[in-house]
């Protein structure tokens, strides 16, 4: 199979395990305070791939420099203890369909930020895509429970908004070190550092940071630490080696309603109707992000066959 195609696999298993985090994180609420969940999941999960990263290292004949493990410290702190961090926080204060729909918006920022520090080409067909697939996602969402919501509400989107600008940077600064030391060492390295820069924030809680009763929610836990970090965050770094961030970061789009699919067969929450509508306008989306490498193709084959 073409190594393209596997990075459409990996790309797909990585978004699919995010998009049930806010699903499976349900079961462990109450269980483990949010900070402390962080701190947990990327230090497991950062453990579990170091074994692989080493080889990794080995195998290829890299050697971490200085400016390396800054920059994985950098990244660690970006993601972990800002991003990931934050993002758990808001989720205490919004509703989890909310919290996707802020984190499904990256795409946007990530194509903006790919284009600048990159120098991915950020063409008009792109921005079509984009926009047709926030839309989507609005439509798929509706309303998103009405009411009156309290300050503490507007507090919790604020976070979430800053925690998902620090994962777009992550995903583009992140790819630039993924192509020069391999996604396994990226994430292998920075989650179990970032992990250590988050533990003072468990500490100044005044929680132990193993203090819990894994007894009742270990798969739970289990999932989260080792496929929902570990494993989904290499296989998307793994993808983005082959493919455009842009077009990457757009499948974003399908996490909030891929997690409102989960919902409705784990936790029975409803399905409302426009959700397939939704799903619809973000493959198009999707498809209007990916186009042009597919017609540059073309256009490519059409002017050898012309000479």
């Amino acid at each position: 199979m073409n190594s393209k195609y596997w990075s459409y696999l990996w790309l797909a298993m990585a978004v699919f395990s995010f998009s049930s985090y806010e699903v499976i994180s349900k079961f462990v609420e109450g269980a483990v305070d949010a900070t402390q969940l962080t701190f947990i999941r990327f230090l497991v999960g950062g453990l579990f791939l170091l074994p692989f990263a080493q080889l990794h290292l080995k195998k290829h004949s890299i050697r971490l420099t200085r400016k390396d493990w800054l920059t994985l410290l950098g990244l660690g702190f970006l993601n972990v203890t800002i991003s990931m961090n934050l993002i758990q926080i808001g989720l205490q204060y919004t509703p989890a369909n909310l919290a996707a729909i802020i984190i499904s918006s990256n795409p946007v920022f990530v194509a903006l930020l790919s284009s600048l520090l990159l120098k991915e080409a950020l063409t008009g067909r792109k921005l079509l895509g984009l926009f047709i697939g926030v839309c989507g996602v609005i439509v798929a969402l509706g309303n998103l429970g009405g009411g009156h919501p309290g300050s503490g509400f507007y507090i919790g989107v604020a976070i979430q908004v800053v925690g998902m600008l620090a994962f777009s940077l992550f995903t583009v600064i992140g790819k630039k070190t993924s192509l020069r030391l391999g996604s396994i060492v990226l994430n292998a390295y920075s989650s179990t550092i970032g992990s250590l820069t988050i533990l003072p924030l468990v500490l100044m809680k005044g929680i132990s940071p193993f203090q819990l009763d894994i007894s009742l929610i270990w798969w739970e836990m289990a999932y989260i630490c080792i496929g929902n970090t570990g494993i989904a965050f290499f296989l998307y770094f793994k993808a983005l080696e082959k493919l455009d961030t842009s077009f990457a970061s757009t499948t974003f789009f399908l996490k909030p309603i891929l997690a409102g699919i989960l919902a409705a067969l784990i936790l029975k929450e409803p399905l409302p109707p426009q959700m397939l509508l939704g799903i619809v306008l973000v493959l198009v989306g999707v498809y209007f992000v990916n186009q042009p490498a597919w017609l540059h193709k073309k256009e490519s084959k059409s002017i050898k066959t012309l000479k």
